[in-house]
Parts: C-alpha cells; structure tokens; sequence
C-alpha cells in the first residue's frame, strides 16, 4: 500500500499572509495541530499550534521556524506511521520530488487504515504469545493455526525492551480460539492472554490491547 492510497487532496492550507488567528481558528475547526504552509503551490513548512503561542493573533504568519517533514506519493504505509510517530504529528504531508504540495495524511486517516489491515472489526479471536527472538518461526505458528482450521488473518510483533523478548499478537479467524491456545501449549509456547470477538464487537479489555498495538506500530 502506496502514500497515493491515503492521500487527502482538498485539505485547506495556510499562506504566508494569513494570519496567526486564523491559523488558529482553521486547526480549531479542522481538530489537527498542525496545517501545511505552501506557497506557489510549493510546501514550505508545517506550521504547529505551539509555534503560534505568543503570537500577536492579527499579525501574518510569514515564514516559520522550517521544520517540513513529508513524504513523497511513491512512499509506503510505514513511512507513513514512522514519521506521524516520530514526529508526534497530526498531519503529514505530501510532495512529488520536486517539493510540489499534494495533500495530506491524516493521523485520524492512518489509525482508521491500521483498524482495517488488523481486521479490527470482523469476528475471531486475538492470541497473544511470549517466546525469544531465536524461537520465532513464523512458518510454524501459522501451522499450527491451520492445522485446527483456522487462519492467520494478522501478526504483530513488540520486543520487551528490558527482557528483549517477543510479545507475539495474532489475529485468527476462529472466535473459539481453545483448540489453538492448547495447541501452542502442547508446542511449548507461552500464551499469555487471548481474547474473542463476535460479530466485530472489541470488549474494553481488547480495545485497550489494540491501542497498544497502533501505537507499537507507530513507534
């Protein structure tokens, strides 16, 4: 999946001869942090609500302090979630490689994307294992799904940065996921929570557990 997949076009712009009220009034309106700056249909910089604190609200925003990250059309989905990450963003924009503004990406657009790549709302069950780095197969895991009829719809991976072990999360389509977790167990593998969706209905304890995951995504 391309940044071309994402791409919000008619998303409003600042100019340098608007004002830091308005500027203000427009990321108010449009629930973000931060709005392109372009001029000459060029992008300059991404303005951020915390370079207009101080300002004196009727006077232009010229030309910021330049921080301009983006992402050219031809780049992929986790360039996408490392740089609103990075970056702690509300917005990213994009350019062609001649630094011509396109449209953005929302964060809001992303999480939404993310939701659908991990089939947040479609029946089945969340496993979740905890191995070492040398004993991941993937190739066996997902054998050992299939071979009590299921299939691996997603898998995530976060490494415990104090044990360096790996927190395995994976999404099957079987909403009675018993005869997988015993399975595992007769492998050896540790489960350490696992939890049932029916008809794409996400429990606290679960909705929690996947915001977890956006955000070891995002990292």
């Amino acid at each position: 999946m391309l940044v071309k997949d994402f791409i919000t076009k008619e998303f409003p712009v600042l100019k340098c001869f608007d004002t830091v009220e308005y500027a203000i009034n427009l990321m108010d309106e449009l629930k973000v942090r931060d709005l392109p700056v372009v001029v000459d249909d060029n992008y300059e910089c991404l303005l951020s609500d915390k370079d207009l604190q101080g300002m004196n609200p009727m006077d232009e925003i010229g030309k910021p302090v330049v921080f301009a990250p983006s992402i050219t059309d031809t780049g992929n989905l986790h360039e996408i979630v490392a740089r609103l990450s990075r970056y702690h963003l509300s917005l990213l924009p994009v350019v062609t490689e001649e630094g011509k503004y396109i449209g953005v990406i929302t964060r809001d657009r992303m999480f939404d994307e993310l939701a659908n790549l991990c089939n947040a709302e479609s029946p089945g069950s969340v496993v979740v294992l905890e191995l070492s780095p040398q004993d991941y197969v993937l190739s066996d895991i997902a054998r050992i799904v299939e071979a009590n009829n299921a299939h691996v719809l997603n898998l995530l991976l976060n490494t415990d940065k104090d044990t360096g072990r790996l927190a395995i999360t994976i999404r099957i389509d079987l909403e009675d996921a018993s005869p997988v977790i015993r399975s595992f167990e007769r492998f050896n593998y540790t489960v350490l929570y696992h939890h049932n969706m029916r008809g794409g209905v996400v429990d606290n304890t679960l909705q929690d557990r996947m915001d977890e995951l956006i955000y070891y995504m995002t990292m």
